[in-house]
């Protein structure tokens, strides 16, 4: 409910084939990934980056989120990343995929929710494909802010 709908409205028709359907019906599970270690859940402070490679062909990501809900079970992530510059502005949202080089999920422990799968993401020098960009760089806050409503 808060991870799917921004890939359904602002993402490409092979990105809402390859995820709507198994989420809709339940055979995956995805997550949000905005709240950070270092900021919270103040998203225009986010600090996690995509700098597109040499080629063009990838962002390479670069950061933490700390607090995702269901991210031990998700396979597929709605990122908020840093793509421009400080603010509102330089926000974008990626589509991410659990189990790519330099992604690493770790299980928070927490004081309820324990079934939730709350999780630590790392991000080290991740090569996401310039396709999973979710809508228009650096639009991803009025993205996020129009999702947080339904949230």
């Amino acid at each position: 409910g808060i991870a799917l709908p921004p890939v359904l409205k602002h993402g490409t028709p092979e990105m809402r084939a390859k995820v709507a359907r198994p989420v809709i019906s339940g055979q995956k599970v995805m997550s949000l990934a905005i709240s950070e270690p270092w900021v919270g859940s103040d998203v225009a402070g986010l600090q996690t980056t995509a700098v597109k490679s040499p080629d063009g062909k990838h962002y390479i990501v670069n950061g933490a989120k700390k607090w995702i809900t269901g991210g031990m079970k998700a396979s597929f992530f709605t990122v908020a990343v840093r793509t421009g510059g400080e603010g509102v502005n330089g926000i974008s949202l990626i589509l991410m995929e659990a189990g790519a080089k330099g992604f690493e999920t770790r299980r928070m422990k927490t004081q309820g929710w324990w079934t939730s799968g709350t999780a630590y993401l790392d991000f080290d020098d991740v090569y996401v494909p310039v396709e999973n960009l979710i809508g228009i760089e650096n639009k991803g806050f009025q993205y996020i802010m129009h999702n947080f409503n339904h949230e």
